[in-house]
């Protein structure tokens, strides 16, 4: 299911992939803490939406989006203002998976050699850079910029898996607190 401007959940064919979002518990909690902790933000855990788990099969997709809202009634104080950043991991690959990169068209590539066990180096420039599916590492981003307009160079894509499948973990951070149904993901 996708949120947009004019409903809060429904599917698109621009996103193939299954997710859920994991219930509010000891674990996740922890798990989002680390996120929080990884990524040297003093925000507090009220501020971190329920972690999302997203399922890719061979064929599956997102399409080229943002993780930041356009319409101002996804970023209500209920639900904590618009998502500062993300986190993206990729916590399991079946044998032998291809594809499935995450792709941000607007971005350069890392210059130099060490960074294509991270990234796709074989794709020509005008593409952005893609990182590889690699199990246990994760990519983080920020979504709004100073002034707290959203950063339209974050755009990115969830590659299709040509064979095999991925699961990923989102973790959003917000601007204020979550209110407590949201957080707990009621």
């Amino acid at each position: 299911m996708v949120t947009s401007a004019n409903t809060s959940g429904h599917a698109l064919p621009y996103r193939t992939s299954s997710s859920t979002s994991l219930p509010h518990d000891p674990v996740t909690a922890c798990v989002g803490r680390r996120a929080l902790d990884l990524q040297s933000l003093s925000t507090p855990a009220t501020h971190v939406e329920p972690i999302q788990l997203v399922r890719y099969s061979a064929g599956e997709h997102y399409h080229f989006h943002t993780d930041w809202f356009l319409d101002p009634a996804h970023t209500t104080p209920q639900q904590g203002g618009q998502r500062v950043s993300s986190f993206f991991g990729y916590v399991g690959l079946g044998e032998g998976t291809t594809g499935g990169g995450t792709n941000f068209p607007v971005l350069d590539a890392p210059a130099g050699d060490e960074w294509c066990g991270f990234v796709d180096c074989d794709e020509e420039w005008e593409k952005g850079v893609t990182f590889r599916p690699i199990e246990g590492n994760v990519v983080y981003w920020e979504n709004v910029m100073e002034g707290g307009q959203g950063d339209q160079r974050n755009l990115h894509a969830g590659l299709p898996v040509t064979s095999g499948w991925k699961v990923g973990m989102n973790i959003w951070t917000r601007q204020g607190p979550l209110a407590d149904a949201v957080r707990m993901g009621g």
